[in-house]
Formats: structure tokens, sequence, C-alpha cells
């Protein structure tokens, strides 16, 4: 196999690895946050680009300002149908929720008492149902440039000659005094007055 064929296959590789890691991202949308104005309806929008079912988590940590311990309770709707409820005090830590959804608008609903604070994240993965076909894409424009990079480099060999990758020409199509020229030195020796 040759050199530049075994360098566009790393290059295959590091396009289609660094496309896995982007497709993996989460894209975070904060509900409520300590410290901020606290919001009891709040509606989220999940998407994807391509496919129609959304994984999506949703992360609630109930805190007390002053110590206290204080009722806490978030429910999660889709399309008026609650797909999460939960209940608890603000002594219950962060609690995580999995699930995965079509396209569409979560409501959110949070009721927490005077004396408490939220933070609420909702994360979605909106490329990861685009890996495959990401994948495909990628692997294609990679192998498109390869060849045409083969393709214009053989085109140039017949339009312009013989040309090495430093530039220079092969030296049998040079002329005596251009061989010179080219195996001289660039410094001088300066000339002196007699």
């Amino acid at each position: 196999m040759k050199k530049n064929h075994i360098l566009w296959l790393i290059a295959l590789f590091i396009v289609n690895s660094g496309w896995y890691f982007v497709s993996q991202q989460s894209a975070s949308q904060e509900i409520n946050r300590s410290g901020a104005d606290f919001s009891g309806e709040r509606e989220a929008k999940i998407g994807t680009i391509i496919g129609t079912s959304v994984d999506y988590e949703l992360e609630h940590c109930f805190d007390s300002v002053n110590g206290g311990v204080y009722e806490a309770s978030i429910k999660v709707e889709f399309e008026s149908v609650v797909v999460y409820s939960w209940n608890g005090t603000t002594d219950d830590g962060c609690i995580t929720f999995s699930s995965t959804s079509e396209e569409g608008t979560l409501l959110i609903t949070t009721e927490l008492e005077e004396g408490g604070e939220t933070t609420t994240t909702l994360y979605t993965w909106p490329l990861k149902s685009a890996i495959i076909p990401g994948a495909v894409l990628f692997s294609i424009g990679t192998l498109i440039v390869a060849y045409g990079e083969t393709s214009v480099r053989t085109l140039l060999r017949k339009r312009f000659g013989n040309i090495e990758a430093d530039g220079k020409a092969i030296a049998g199509e040079l002329k005596p005094n251009e061989a010179e020229v080219q195996t001289s030195p660039i410094w001088q020796e300066p000339k002196r007055p007699q």
C-alpha cells in the first residue's frame, strides 16, 4: 500500500473519530438555577437533526438557602401527558431522570417552598441520531478530497511537467546555466574595491 493511501486512511479515521465525539456532546437548557429568578413553569424545546425520537435527561437539585428542610416537587409534561413527576425535600440531593420522546415541547412545572432554591437543567443530544449518516457523509467527503488531490496532482504533472514536492524541477530538464545558479549557494563573498 502506498504511503499516500495510508495517510488518507489515517485522515479518514481522524475525521470520523472527531464526528463521533462531536455527535455525543449534549446541549443543555437551564430551566432554573440558583441565584436567578425562580420560574414555576418553563417550556423547553427538544429536537433532533435526523429522526423524530430524542434522548433527553433532566437533572434537578433542590437546596435550602438557610439550612431548613423544605418541600419541593417537579413535574414534566409532553403534549399534556405527565411523563415524570417527583416529590421530595431539599435534603434529597440531585436526581436525574432520563427518557426518550418525540420532538416537541416539554412543560416543566416546579414547586418549591419559600427558603429553598433549585438548579434544574435539561440535556439533549441533537446530533446523536445523525452519527451513521454523518460518518458516511464525512467518509465520502474525505475520499473525494483524497482522490481529487491525486487527480489534481496528475493533471498538473501532465500540464506543467514533472515537479517534485519541494518545487524544484528535475535536474535532467535544466539548462546548463540554470543548474549552476540553482546549485550555487545564496551567500556570496562581498566584492572589495581594489
